[in-house]
């Protein structure tokens, strides 16, 4: 059974060399190998420290928070920073619809007593 040789450059392994290799070209390929080796143990790493991933993924949540808020704060405002009418529209809808949850958060307890 043989064992592939290291990657080149384009993704395809060269073969292991033959029994009549010399001793350079044995050191070339150890040399790959160790190579090749030290990418795999280095890029396993990387997928098993949880700890980097989760930093990565939460820089990634903000990057795209800020992004959609930078989106929802521009279609809201006008040139001068004022809301547009259809955005007081709905902060007005929102704020009475608050309003209403309070007033009856407010009832209920009042009439459970």
């Amino acid at each position: 059974m043989t064992t592939p040789g290291p990657e080149t450059p384009t993704g395809a392994r060269t073969p292991p060399p033959g029994p009549d290799a010399t001793p350079e070209e044995l050191v070339a390929d150890i040399e790959a190998t160790r190579a090749e080796l030290g990418d795999t143990v280095e890029a396993l790493s990387q997928k098993l420290d949880v700890k980097a991933q989760a930093r990565h993924s939460l820089e990634d949540v903000k990057q795209r928070g800020t992004e959609a808020f930078a989106q929802a704060r521009d279609a809201a405002t006008d040139d001068h920073g004022n809301l547009t009418p259809e955005a007081r529209a709905i902060a007005v809808r929102v704020a009475a619809g608050v309003a209403a949850v309070l007033v009856l958060r407010a009832l209920w307890k009042k009439v459970r007593r």
